[in-house]
């Protein structure tokens, strides 16, 4: 039965010691560390390796992340074995030839109308007409089912091959994946067995059957890091906003549509296998992470009447309502310090809400004059939310189906006002302290008269 831990160090310990274990009877020691997409894998290898590295020992990472195949193989791969039943067998050079037309392009346009074209006129001597056709209508099929985390992204037997060698002190090809053009790239950097003492693999399939099954006879040290929902949700949105070429709404879309399913179908079941498991949270680092955000000032509302003539001496913007959903799960902590929220907007006095945005706000800063300043990341926004969900009911489903719950819903209006040319925003909430929000810019005497207004 595998041991469950709930602190890195912890863990970090457990797997140096089950390490050493194995070196009292081998050269080296292989360590696997499989888990969620986003849960921490890379970020609990490079812990580990710096952990053994104090210790006095010699270690080496290799993430199955880089033994990605690319779009230009795992998309013609998909159409040989799901329309050709794997009867292509040159499929090297159907790569070559795909490869240089996609590669170089935004994600989006990969397999568009036109990269099929130039795909289709570059292929015509490699299939008779009836089977071009059918091979470039499944590309555009299979690229609108696209789904990183399957098993058949990553070429497992590369892996294994590459891992046995250093294994026997042989030097490996370093391989590296670029995630902004989608595709395997040079690389200059070898691996050498000979000055490890510790081999350590990361990737969501790090335990897979196919990986372990040519691993077999090898004393390994396997390991399963997890997450709850939001933990998972929220790293691979926000990783994946700075270091692919995606959108977000691509990503999200994929995340509820196969990303859970993946998660669920072919890599929660590897956890059972892992002598290890480390359930990885959101640390506190982590909260404090992202575009640092300077609230403007709040200052309560206690007259309502006050209200009434601030607003009649003012000129009005705009009102709108807002329907704001909190997103939790179950026995998460810090929620105050860790808010996932999706929004609503109303501008016909809440009688119809559309989508307007998902946003994460992490940890504040400790500050003496109270100001707030908070990181947020707009995960979603008016531009492209709609992508993801045309309606309320269609986000709650996925989020009810995947882990989640919904912690509390606040109905509130915005309206955005000029007092004597300075902006000011009231927000009016049920049940809840009603605010004004003001900027730094207005003068002492101006904010003096719009306060006594509403004390």
């Amino acid at each position: 039965m595998a041991k469950e831990l709930h602190h890195i160090d912890k863990w970090g310990f457990a797997n140096v010691d089950f390490g050493e274990e194995i070196l009292e009877k081998n050269q080296k020691a292989l360590i696997l560390i499989a888990g969620a997409s986003s849960s921490g894998k890379s970020y609990g290898a490079v812990f580990l390796k710096q952990m053994l590295e104090k210790m006095g020992h010699k270690a080496c990472i290799i993430s199955l992340d880089q033994y990605n195949g690319g779009l230009s193989r795992i998309i013609p791969n998909k159409v040989n074995l799901n329309y050709f039943n794997s009867s292509i067998k040159d499929m090297g050079r159907i790569y070559c030839k795909i490869k240089p037309i996609i590669e170089n392009v935004d994600f989006s346009s990969k397999y568009d109308e036109t990269r099929l074209s130039l795909i289709k006129d570059a292929l015509k001597d490699d299939f008779n007409e009836s089977d071009l056709d059918k091979f470039i209508t499944g590309l555009g099929i299979e690229w609108s089912k696209l789904n990183f985390d399957e098993p058949s992204v990553y070429d497992l037997k590369e892996a294994s091959r590459d891992i046995k060698d250093l294994l026997k002190g042989k030097t490996i090809e370093e391989k590296l994946y670029s995630k902004v053009v989608s595709e395997r790239i040079k690389s200059n950097s070898i691996i050498n067995g000979n000055e490890c003492s510790f081999i350590i693999v990361e990737g969501i399939y790090a335990l897979n059957d196919e990986l372990l099954d040519e691993l077999k006879g090898i004393e390994i040290v396997k390991n399963f890091i997890d997450g709850n929902p939001k933990s998972l949700f929220l790293r691979r949105l926000i990783r994946d906003m700075g270091s692919t070429s995606a959108s977000t709404s691509f990503t999200a879309k994929l995340y509820f549509s196969s990303i859970m399913d993946s998660y669920r179908q072919t890599i929660l079941p590897s956890r059972s296998k892992a002598d290890l498991v480390l359930d990885n949270d959101m640390s506190f680092a982590e909260l404090r992470s992202g575009n640092l955000y300077l609230s403007k000032n709040l200052y309560p509302i206690n007259s309502k009447e006050g209200l009434k003539r601030l607003e009649d001496n003012s000129l009005l913007l705009e009102r709108s309502f807002q329907k704001d959903f909190y997103i939790v799960c179950e026995n998460e902590k810090q929620e105050e310090n860790n808010i996932l929220r999706f929004r609503e907007t109303s501008f016909d006095e809440g009688k119809t809400y559309k989508p307007a945005s998902l946003v994460h706000k992490g940890a504040p800063k400790w500050r003496k004059d109270n100001k707030i300043i908070r990181p947020v990341n707009v995960l979603l926004d008016e531009n492209c939310i709609q992508d993801v969900w045309k309606d309320e009911e269609s986000c709650l489903y996925d989020f009810l189906t995947n882990g989640f719950m919904i912690n509390r819903i606040e109905i509130k209006i915005k309206t955005r006002i000029i007092y004597k040319g300075y902006n000011i925003t009231l927000f009016e909430a049920k049940d809840r302290n009603n605010n004004l929000e003001i900027g730094d810019d207005i003068p002492a005497s101006i904010l003096e008269e719009v306060l006594n207004y509403v004390r």
